[in-house]
């Protein structure tokens, strides 16, 4: 008797052993946090720039500039794009993990499920950041646009990087300056012979997310953040963009770069898997699981 009441027991331990390990191999109990590992390029000519594959992206960050005005026309645009891809790519692939750090948190909300400490801060600061009016709103902020469509206006704003905006000030975007606490530069404007301040960067990486920024962030913008949520194309979403520049052609200039250049075919890249770098193991999440479902 004794001996079935131990075989019972044995049996009973393993079956609840069985259950919950595998609850634990599904149950989104824990964001999975990770950074990307890129690499570092002293830029010292054009031959420092590496031609990406249109699919995979090696993720680089370009240290210094390049005189794009120096650079033979027939290899600048090949060499500006590659030279701002990995940027882009870079910023788009951030806000898209945090977005999906948003759908993570809704969704244990909605099923009711405790929220860590550490999704409630990540929360919180977002909202206060892009001054969202709801979970929805952040949403729609924090999405980002098709990289075509931000390669196309940079390569417009810089003149295939041969600005002066562009070289003194790692501004490809053309993003004005109106407060005097923000780092900038004086310039003149060919056009007007005006004293003008722009927006100044360390380098294109923080312009690129400082330019995603300020477009989610902006009223200006908001029909063109609802179309971006509605996963508008590039073409549908520049006509929205008619507060950026104050020309009627701008629409139509965006267009024509995109389709005389085939940028689309960028929209779809993805970051090289082996540049990703998990911060939790297996036996990391268990313990997070144990603590939050019990």
């Amino acid at each position: 008797m004794l001996k079935l009441l131990k075989i019972t027991l044995l049996i009973l331990i393993v079956g609840i052993i069985y259950v919950v390990f595998n609850e634990v191999s599904t149950y989104n109990y824990i964001f999975p946090e990770y950074r990307i590992k890129f690499d570092e390029i002293h830029v010292a000519s054009s031959k420092s720039i590496i031609v990406q594959d249109q699919n995979i992206l090696i993720p680089i960050k370009y240290l210094g500039t390049l005189n794009f005005d120096t650079i033979p026309e027939e290899i600048r645009k090949t060499v500006f794009i590659n030279y701002l891809l990995p940027a882009i790519v870079i910023e788009r692939d951030r806000l898209l993990d945090e977005l999906n750090h948003i759908e993570f948190i809704e969704n244990r909300m909605i099923n009711k499920r405790k929220l860590r400490t550490e999704d409630v801060l990540f929360f919180k600061n977002l909202m206060e950041k892009y001054e969202a009016s709801s979970l929805k709103d952040l949403k729609i902020r924090v999405y980002p646009h098709s990289v075509s469509l931000v390669l196309a206006q940079a390569i417009l704003e810089s003149g295939w990087g041969t600005s002066k905006v562009f070289s003194k000030a790692n501004n490809p975007f053309g993003i004005m300056s109106f407060s005097s606490d923000e780092p900038r530069r004086k310039f003149t404007n060919p056009e007007t012979q005006t004293e003008v301040f722009v927006r100044s960067y360390s380098d294109v990486n923080q312009s690129v997310e400082h330019y995603y920024f300020f477009i989610s962030k902006l009223g200006s913008y908001e029909k063109f953040r609802k179309k971006r949520w509605e996963r508008g194309s590039s073409f549908a979403l520049v006509k929205l963009m008619k507060s950026y520049h104050e020309t009627k052609d701008y629409p139509p200039l965006v267009e024509s770069i995109i389709k005389t250049n085939d940028l689309e075919k960028y929209d779809n890249i993805t970051i090289s898997k082996d540049y990703f770098e998990y911060k939790r193991n297996y036996m990391q999440l268990v313990r997070s699981y144990f603590v939050d479902y019990f």
